[in-house]
């Protein structure tokens, strides 16, 4: 599934007109550097579902240079619009799948210290192959 969905991000015109790009899409810990925006992936819980599917946890963290939300909003509208529409999509590497992706919500504005940016929260559950 991660494969899949970091694919997908990469390859959404509107993200990438946005300024996402392939270095700026991170899974795990990362140090702060200068592209921004950067997006990095936190996969959270899996849980066991129906048959041979799980339903696991995807927070996205949206990044970007400190004072204007707006490019961080517009991400993560496109995300929550993006990741459900996924439906079906095979992962290449693990030969799973996604079968669904649910948008739980978007945090409040905050802003990160370590990475000296601004940044929210799009939290989304995939169900999908385990």
């Amino acid at each position: 599934m991660r494969t899949a969905i970091r694919a997908a991000i990469l390859a959404d015109a509107t993200l990438i007109g946005l300024g996402v790009v392939d270095t700026g899409v991170l899974a795990g810990d990362v140090d702060s550097f200068a592209d921004r925006p950067f997006l990095n992936l936190k996969w959270g819980v899996r849980n066991p579902g129906m048959s041979t599917e799980t339903a696991t946890a995807l927070t996205i963290w949206v990044h970007d240079d400190p004072n204007d939300y707006a490019r961080i909003a517009a991400i993560c509208a496109r995300l929550s619009v993006l990741l459900p529409s996924i439906v079906g999509l095979a992962d290449p590497v693990s030969g799973g799948w996604v079968s669904q992706v649910r948008w739980d919500g978007d945090s409040s504005d905050l802003s990160d210290d370590g990475h000296r940016t601004i940044v929210k929260q799009c939290n989304f559950t995939i169900i999908g192959s385990a």
